[in-house]
């Protein structure tokens, strides 16, 4: 089971202490980001790591939105009273 990986990039620019993240769900594309960011590691004299998050990366499933009118408010034709001519709604 694959686990979740944070790509952590940290360097320092005119001093002040920068770090940067990404959330990866694979080990495997934990190091491509690494070796990809190789050039910039050595422009920037950057920390490079992959932290193991721990968590396994297929237990996070994604959440339904509801619709935008969802069906307990919906209105539908067959609950309007039928009626000739003008009908009050209660």
């Amino acid at each position: 089971m694959e686990t979740f990986y944070i790509f952590l990039i940290s360097y320092t620019l005119q001093g002040y202490p920068i770090e940067r993240t990404l959330l990866l769900e694979t080990k495997d594309q934990c190091q491509i980001a690494i070796r990809a960011n190789e050039p910039l590691s050595n422009a920037l004299g950057a920390d490079l790591f992959c932290i193991d998050t721990g968590r396994i990366s297929q237990s996070l499933r994604p959440k339904l939105r509801p619709s935008t009118q969802s069906e307990g408010h919906q209105e539908k034709d067959d609950d309007l009273p039928i009626c000739e001519g003008q009908c009050k709604r209660s």
